[in-house]
């Protein structure tokens, strides 16, 4: 460590100078240099340990904090990556805490075992079920135990201990580095006794070399200090520093009567840059946006980096509209191009902005509404900069709730299949029914796939919603007369799950559904996230005789490349080429485009939203294998399947007579 050869290369000095002192002292010079080199041996070993506490210091609470924030942003994401993250971080700290409590004097040691043990291992077991709640998808819990005044306490008995025991060690060894120098001031006293002349001359000295050994330890020291408050990628204040800073202008804001304002960044991209680009690009663009986030705000506030991808920005100002316009600014900035030498990538940002004190007095609270107003810009299509409100509180608890009636009726089987046949457009008889999720509330009455959906999604109950209603439909479709195929959508984020796959496969060998006769449709937003995954889950699913279908083709920009890359069974145009086909030439010219690229790569294709008898007759006479859409008929639940069935047939016989 550079910051160690600096203590060894003034030590060493000092020890130089000690000795052309004593060389032509005689006697009291070898008596004398004898004992410095013991002091200055003393000293070394004590600088060193110093060094090492204050090493260690920094390690403890870097890692404590990554601890912490690794255990709640596996309960606020529910991702696995996060557990891991922590994980990770558990031997490094106890690797640090070991070898201070080694360097420590034992009753030291002893004591901070007895005050922490009891609070270190509940915080610890708590953690781990919060990591573990957090991985089995009940994140309410994983929340709830992270949230909780036990899990607090034990936190500030931990810290406050942690704290203690460190500025115990430090003062122990600065104790020992004092005792040192009395030590050499009895030696210099002696010295003078025997020869004024030497001793003043090694005094002199050895305080000229002291100063420089205690000017290398203050640099270390200020190093240690730093990395402890700083991110070491982009050299802003780190969460842990920035909560402080935010305490501390609290506190002085309430007592002037002054106002500054909150905003919380989120980089847009981040991950797909770090996927296609690698992690050097990745953090190239999280060093520039640092920059340029502190270059805009200057001195009118302080920034931090808060997260993986988030940046929080304290500006001190009464003025809301500056808030917002300097937000803007953020954003706007993003808009040019980071590039080095062989790599040009574009990355963007959404920001969520609370005031204090309007929308807050408290510190967390602010840094909560923030991320309330964050959360929102993330899905507003009009602006990418949101001022928290009220209503978002009001969002939040609506959605808590109606997330916690969704479990229930998931438990409960209220979410059902309803199923859209795909029809044969030559014989017009019923080939596939698309399965369509549905909500079937006691007291909300029927809620559509729009309304819970991405509420599914988000709270990461996806997967589970997804094979029950597959369960449930396999059932429906094989008590059915005849060889009916069905189809399932699958959400772009299932793509990430590694048990996706064995999940489908446990629900049609549990129903005794045969795989041949079921389709699984990905849109392309799932295949632009993570390509490699969509490539390894589509051949999983092929492998076990499961079609696979690419739906809503026509809205991606990319579509012709996936359908090169992946081995798809099936196309699906999508309805906004159909809607209007008739009334607009250039949509006819792309479902012909689409149909004959189809039949020329071997894809099976369907029109989407027919709804009419005349694009039914249209789509049969320029190819198109097959049809969806209101002509035939709407999502229809499990026990209307068979009229349904009844009013198809007799359709295709009268059409077949005219």
């Amino acid at each position: 460590m550079q910051s160690g050869s600096i203590v060894r290369q003034a030590t060493a000095k000092a020890r130089r100078s000690v000795l052309l002192a004593l060389a032509g002292a005689g006697v009291i010079v070898t008596v004398f240099l004898w004992q410095h080199m013991d002091r200055a041996a003393k000293e070394h070993t004590i600088l060193d340990c110093l060094v090492e506490a204050y090493q260690l210091t920094a390690d403890i609470l870097l890692s404590d904090e990554r601890l912490t924030m690794s255990a709640l942003m596996a309960a606020e994401t529910g991702k696995s990556s996060w557990s891991e993250r922590y994980a990770k971080n558990v031997p490094v700290i106890d690797r640090a805490i070991k070898r201070a409590m080694e360097i420590a004097p034992p009753e030291l040691s002893a004591k901070f075992d007895s005050d922490t043990r009891w609070a270190n291992d509940e915080l610890v077991d708590m953690e781990k079920n919060a990591l573990k709640a957090a991985e089995e998808g009940d994140i309410e819990i994983a929340r709830k135990i992270l949230d909780s005044d036990t899990y607090r306490k034990n936190k500030e008995t931990l810290t406050l201990g942690t704290t203690k025991f460190v500025e115990g060690m430090i003062g122990n060894l600065k104790s020992e580095l004092e005792k040192a120098d009395t030590h050499a001031a009895l030696v210099f006293s002696l010295a003078l006794v025997f020869g004024a002349i030497g001793g003043v001359t090694l005094w002199v000295l050895l305080v000229r070399n002291l100063n420089k050994s205690e000017a290398a330890f203050l640099e270390i020291e200020n190093r240690v200090r730093h990395l402890a408050g700083h991110d070491a990628l982009t050299g802003l204040a780190n969460r842990h520093s920035f909560r402080e800073k935010l305490a501390t202008k609290l506190k002085s804001a309430t007592d002037s009567g002054t106002h500054f304002a909150i905003l919380l960044m989120d980089i847009k991209g981040l991950k797909k840059i770090n996927d296609l680009k690698g992690h050097m690009i990745g953090d190239l663009v999280l060093t520039e946006v640092a920059q340029r986030f502190s270059s805009i705000l200057g001195e009118r506030g302080h920034t931090a980096r808060f997260g993986d991808d988030e940046f929080v920005c304290l500006l001190e100002t009464s003025d809301k509209n500056e808030a917002i316009a300097l937000a803007e600014e953020f954003v706007t900035s993003l808009e040019c191009p980071i590039s080095d030498d062989d790599n040009s990538v574009k990355a963007g940002a959404s920001v969520g902005i609370s005031f204090f004190p309007s929308d807050s007095g408290q510190d967390e609270d602010l840094l909560r509404k923030a991320d309330l107003a964050l959360r929102k810009s993330k899905t507003d299509v009009t602006s990418n900069v949101v001022q928290y409100h009220s209503s978002m509180d009001e969002e939040l608890e609506e959605r808590t709730r109606l997330e916690a009636e969704l479990r229930e009726g998931l438990r409960s089987g209220q979410v059902v299949p309803y199923f859209q046949p795909i029809v044969d457009l030559e014989t017009e008889q019923v080939e596939c029914f698309e399965i369509l999720s549905r909500w079937e509330h006691p007291v909300r009455g029927l809620i559509p796939p729009d309304d819970f959906i991405p509420l599914a999604e988000s709270s990461g109950i996806i997967g589970d919603l997804t094979l029950n209603v597959l369960r449930s439909a396999c059932k429906t479709v094989k008590a059915l007369p005849g060889d009916f195929s069905i189809a399932l959508n699958i959400a772009p984020q299932q793509i990430q799950d590694d048990w996706l796959v064995q999940g489908v496969l446990g629900v049609i060998t549990e129903t005794g559904f045969p795989p041949e006769r079921l389709e699984v449709e990905l849109v392309e937003t799932a295949l632009v996230s993570d390509l490699a995954a969509a490539k390894r889950i589509i051949s999983s699913l092929k492998n076990l005789g499961i079609r696979v279908a690419l739906d809503d083709f026509g809205t991606g920009y990319s579509s012709l490349s996936y359908l090169s890359e992946l081995p798809f069974d099936k196309i699906k145009i999508d309805r906004s080429f159909i809607s209007n086909m008739l009334q607009r030439e250039e949509n006819i010219k792309i479902v012909n485009a689409i149909i004959g690229l189809g039949r020329s790569l071997g894809f099976h294709t369907v029109a989407e939203g027919v709804e009419t008898e005349m694009d039914a007759d249209f789509l049969r006479k320029i190819g198109c294998p097959s049809a969806q859409g209101y002509y035939y008929a709407k999502p229809t639940p499990a026990k209307e399947l068979g009229a349904v069935l009844k009013k198809l047939e007799p359709a295709r016989e009268h059409r077949e007579i005219a």
